[in-house]
């Protein structure tokens, strides 16, 4: 690790966020609970899960350290943190779809994530995909005809493909545009069929009318219809294609769910936002893995809450039923382990030693008050701490000299 990395590292534990791209090298304790994670990556069906923990005591962390070791193991990952006043609210698939194409990643594609790079490694395995998935490539493309297809469940996602295969630079830039920004593109049905379809017939020959696109009601193009059909279609799609590309499927991560309680404030949404909840954990809208970052107390939380705005008739029991993981808090020699860690990342950022002038004894003393702070968020207070007293210290050397 050279010093840039290693400022890079502190600058992200100064403010308590974990280092993306090195959360195994702060990982510690938790042993037992991380294994049966990485278990379930490996297997190849993740399934669906909670995570539960308290604020600060390291959701955020486990997430970056499933999304690193699901892109080490083959996934396909999104990681979106959900923010309702940032227009990424859960009871908006079409939302949460433009959220999860702007960060989708590909493994071995370390740095880059969106349509791009996606879609160009789909194309890229058409091309040299293996024998035993050439039939599948053969029934999406129609042999290379390219003209119709039901191999995908999803009408716009062929049609992406598709036009995104011909290498059309502006059909390119406005495919990237569209998956971003589904719902501006809802009434802008022409302006799609005109760039992807119809400018692009001298490629390939659709069957379809045009009226079978402009047609609002068939879905085509719209992400919105029919309860967010297509939505939950291209999700599937995405998993599919994946996995006929010969890596192991796609996981999302979500972070803060638990802005669906404190930033949706309409009952209804809700209640949307709920009903799209378990739609994940049904795995019939979607058979990829999904993992959500709540707090211990979420499950009552959302129960309370719908009871409070007078929702009665609900079948409560589907929260009490949902599979969760809890994350046990950090012991105090753990945290010393973590504080062991971010020492030496210090001592590489500014060059110095901290061994040489932090005892063992005064840094457990250290530690074991910071960790004794009656705040939720004790480990990232530690973390923080912890860079703040080196700090400290390193300013008192250099001011002696």
């Amino acid at each position: 690790m050279d010093e840039t990395m290693a400022r890079s590292i502190i600058e992200s534990l100064r403010i308590g966020i974990p280092p993306r791209g090195h959360i195994n090298q702060f990982t510690v304790g938790r042993r037992s609970e991380i294994a049966q994670l990485k278990e379930k990556l490996d297997s190849g069906t993740p399934g669906t899960m909670l995570i539960k923990a308290n604020y600060g005591s390291g959701k955020s962390h486990l997430l970056q350290y499933l999304r690193e070791n699901a892109l080490q193991s083959g996934y396909v990952i999104s990681c979106i943190t959900l923010d309702s006043k940032s227009a990424i609210r859960f009871n908006r698939m079409d939302q949460i779809i433009g959220a999860i194409w702007r960060n989708i990643e590909i493994p071995s594609n370390e740095g880059t994530h969106g349509v791009r790079p996606f879609l160009d490694f789909i194309c890229d395995s058409m091309e040299h995909s293996k024998s035993q998935n050439q039939k599948f490539w053969n029934d999406l493309t129609n042999k290379g005809h390219w003209d119709f297809s039901e191999a995908l469940e999803s009408p716009s996602m062929f049609i992406a493909l598709r036009a995104w295969n011909t290498k059309n630079p502006q059909a390119q830039d406005l495919i990237e545009d569209w998956f971003y920004n589904p719902k501006l593109y809802a009434a802008q049905r022409k302006l799609l069929y005109y760039h992807l379809v119809l400018g692009l017939r001298d490629q390939f020959r659709d069957p379809r009318t045009e009226y079978q696109f402009y047609r609002a009601d068939t879905g085509i193009f719209n992400f919105q219809n029919q309860e967010y059909a297509q939505s939950w279609e291209m999700l599937q799609d995405i998993d599919l294609l994946v996995r006929m590309s010969g890596l192991k499927g796609f996981v999302i991560l979500f972070d803060e769910f638990e802005d669906v309680l404190t930033n949706l404030s309409n009952k209804n949404y809700q209640q949307a936002a709920f009903w799209n909840l378990f739609q994940f954990f049904s795995g019939k809208q979607f058979s990829g893995g999904s993992f959500f970052a709540v707090t211990p107390e979420f499950v009552q939380k959302c129960k309370s809450l719908l009871m409070k705005k007078g929702v009665y008739d609900y079948d409560f029991s589907r929260f009490d039923s949902l599979p969760a993981f809890s994350m046990s808090p950090l012991e105090v020699q753990e945290l010393e382990e973590l504080a062991l860690k971010i020492m030496r990342v210090h001592g590489t950022a500014y060059a110095w030693n901290p061994n040489s002038h932090i005892s063992n004894a005064e840094l457990k003393a250290f530690i074991k008050k910071s960790a004794n702070t009656p705040v939720q968020d004790r480990t990232r207070k530690t973390i923080t701490d912890t860079v703040a007293f080196l700090d400290d210290r390193l300013d008192h050397i250099s001011e002696s000299l």
